[in-house]
Parts: C-alpha cells; sequence; structure tokens
C-alpha cells in the first residue's frame, strides 16, 4: 500500500494544528505553567466548541452564536474529526502490519503481533456532528465538500476497527469474520487515505491562514510575549512543514536539505530572544496579565536546542540510531516532541 505519510510525521502534524485553536476566546490570568498530555489537550481545546453546538443544535444560529462564535465552533469541530482520521490511519498501519495487504485475506508470517494489534475503535458522533455543521454557515467551501464525501467511508471504516478491537471470536470458522472485516478495510484503505491526506492538509491550511491573523493582531496590539509564544510555535512548524514537503523521515534524515531550515533556525532564535525580553519587562507582564516571568520554563530554548542536535545530525551524514525507544536526540521525532511540549505549555498559559 503506497502510505503517504510516515507515522512521525502524522503525528507531529496534529499536535500542531493544535496549537492556536482557542486562542480568542480567552487569556488565563495565572501565569502558571504545566505541560499536559497531548489527548488531553485534545479534549480541552475543543470542549468550549462542542458546548456551544450543543446549543445550536437546539435553537437556530442566529439566535445562540455571533458569526465570529460560530465559525470557531465548526474550526474546532474540524480539527476534531482531524484528529480521528489522523487515529484511523494510525489504525490501517498497524492492520498491515500483521495482515497482508491483498484482496484476499492473510495473516503474515513471523511478526510478532497478534490480529487487532494496536488498533482502537473510534466513535461515529463526531462525523454526524460535522456533516451538520458542513451545511451550515459559514461556508468551508473546500472543507465542507471534503466532510460530506469521506463521511460514510471513514464511518464504516470506524466501525469496523471497533469490531476488530473488540473481537475475540475472529478466527472461528476459519477467520470468517476476520474475512470480512478484511473485505472493508481492504476496500476502503486506499481512498481513506487520500481523502484524509488531503483533509489534513486543508485543515493545516486554514489553521496557518487563521495564526497568522491572530499573531498580526497580537503584535499589532502590543501583546509581545503571546506574539513570540505562538511565533516560536509557527516557525517549529514550519520546520516540520520544510521536512515533510522533501519527504524526509528520520530513517532518511541524512538526506534532508538544510537550506531552509537554517534560515528558520536564525528566526527562531530571534523569536525566543523577543520572547525572554519581553518576559523580563514587568510593565509587558502586567499588560498581559502574567505574574510568571517564567512561564515556558525554558522550553523553547529547548526547542532550539532540538533543532541545533538535528541540524548537526544531518551534517554529521552519519544515519540515526532507531533501534531504541523513543525519539533519540537529532531526530525529527524529539524536535516534534519538544514542539508539542511548547504548545501544551501555551495552551496552558494562555488558552483558557
Amino acid at each position: 500500500m503506497d502510505i503517504l505519510r510516515k507515522s512521525i510525521l502524522k503525528k507531529a502534524s496534529i499536535l500542531l494544528l493544535l496549537a492556536l485553536v482557542l486562542s480568542g476566546c480567552g487569556q488565563k490570568n495565572d501565569g502558571k505553567g504545566g505541560a499536559k498530555e497531548t489527548a488531553d489537550k485534545k479534549t480541552e481545546t475543543t470542549t468550549e466548541a462542542k458546548e456551544t453546538t450543543e446549543a445550536v443544535k437546539e435553537t437556530t444560529p442566529e439566535e445562540t452564536l455571533s458569526p465570529e462564535q460560530m465559525e470557531l465552533v465548526k474550526y474546532n469541530y474540524y480539527v476534531d474529526l482531524n484528529n480521528d482520521i489522523l487515529d484511523v490511519l494510525d489504525d490501517i498501519d498497524a492492520y498491515f502490519l500483521v495482515v497482508d495487504y491483498a484482496e484476499e485475506f492473510a495473516l503474515l508470517p513471523d511478526t510478532g503481533y497478534t490480529y487487532g494489534f494496536d488498533i482502537s475503535g473510534k466513535n461515529t458522533d463526531i462525523i454526524d456532528d460535522c456533516l451538520q455543521l458542513a451545511d451550515m454557515e459559514p461556508a468551508f467551501d473546500e472543507l465542507d465538500g471534503m466532510v460530506k464525501e469521506m463521511a460514510e467511508p471513514l464511518r464504516i471504516m470506524m466501525e469496523t476497527f471497533s469490531e476488530i478491537s473488540g473481537s475475540y471470536d475472529y478466527a472461528d470458522n476459519q477467520y470468517q469474520k476476520a474475512k470480512e472485516y478484511h473485505a472493508i478495510i481492504y476496500a476502503n484503505a486506499d481512498s481513506i487515505y487520500e481523502m484524509g491526506a488531503e483533509y489534513m492538509d486543508a485543515v493545516a491550511k486554514m489553521g496557518a491562514e487563521r495564526t497568522a491573523k491572530e499573531e498580526e493582531q497580537m503584535k499589532a496590539d502590543g501583546l509581545l510575549i503571546i506574539y513570540n509564544a505562538s511565533h516560536g510555535i509557527t516557525v517549529g512548524k514550519a520546520v516540520l512543514d520544510e521536512v515533510y514537503a522533501q519527504e524526509i523521515t528520520d530513517e532518511n534524515i541524512t538526506s534532508l536539505d538544510l537550506t531552509n531550515i537554517r534560515t528558520l533556525y536564525e528566526e527562531l532564535v530571534t523569536t525566543v530572544a523577543d520572547l525572554d525580553a519581553a518576559l523580563a519587562d514587568n510593565n509587558q507582564l502586567v499588560k498581559e496579565s502574567l505574574s510568571n516571568s517564567r512561564p515556558f520554563d525554558g522550553l523553547y530554548d529547548s526547542l532550539i536546542q532540538a533543532l541545533e542536535w538535528m541540524i548537526k545530525q544531518v551534517e554529521s551524514g552519519q544515519p540515526l540510531d532507531l533501534s531504541g525507544s523513543g525519539a533519540p536526540l537529532g531526530s525529527i521525532g524529539h524536535f516534534s516532541e519538544t514542539l508539542g511540549k511548547c504548545i501544551d505549555r501555551y495552551n496552558s498559559v494562555f488558552v483558557e
């Protein structure tokens, strides 16, 4: 099967999409940090949107939400769908680690994995919610159409993986159930991959546009702490976008062209220096209602260091040792994880 995205880049993309989802909804005033797990953050960034959308279901949108609020609700739901698509793509990858990618069902020999390895079921309510929102204003022309196109194939894949995750009799009657599941997965895997990748790209594009507007307003308002914290994440995302555009993974990291990466590195260093300067200004802390002058605990410095290690790894010409668990220093995975921690902390500091 043509795997459109390596797992490390897929997992990185979802962290980045969630960076500023609710940045316009209010700011915390306690200035406290504290990283949160990614799964918790996914729920947190969409809770307010879901609560307000429940109100939309009971009354008309015009009576319930302003156009700006409705846009935020819709965007957050589409990000949430993005999360679930990512999980489905991971399920597809896990499934074909165990089962042969062929029309006829057959278990691969000597994989070391059992049938259903690393597959988790998904609730399909998000599909119904997004289908409803796809017909509501404001129109997200490209995304609305994508939601409608992939809704049913995505639903059947989610339901099938849910069946597999809870199946203990799949081997009965010469793997009859497993064969039925396989027919569905094999028939839909490629199209889900293609539609899912297009959808995630479109959500990423919309997220980047929203972030650019928000950062422009932050800077215009003189909110230099939140601006530079946000822009540091934006630059980190640009690094991973460049890596993805070159089709580089940790397996072939030494092939990375560093030309644009070096430019982004310099921008990141400048941005973090500006962030540190803003945090050292008591007047700026008061203006942005922060009581803690070190809300990020050096995480942005760690991001710079992670990028430095990655650049040095490429320059060394030596492949990474990926035999151990976790992402090694100098890897794309380590940079992505560090960026994820910055995003978690940004959300805990600035987003309610």
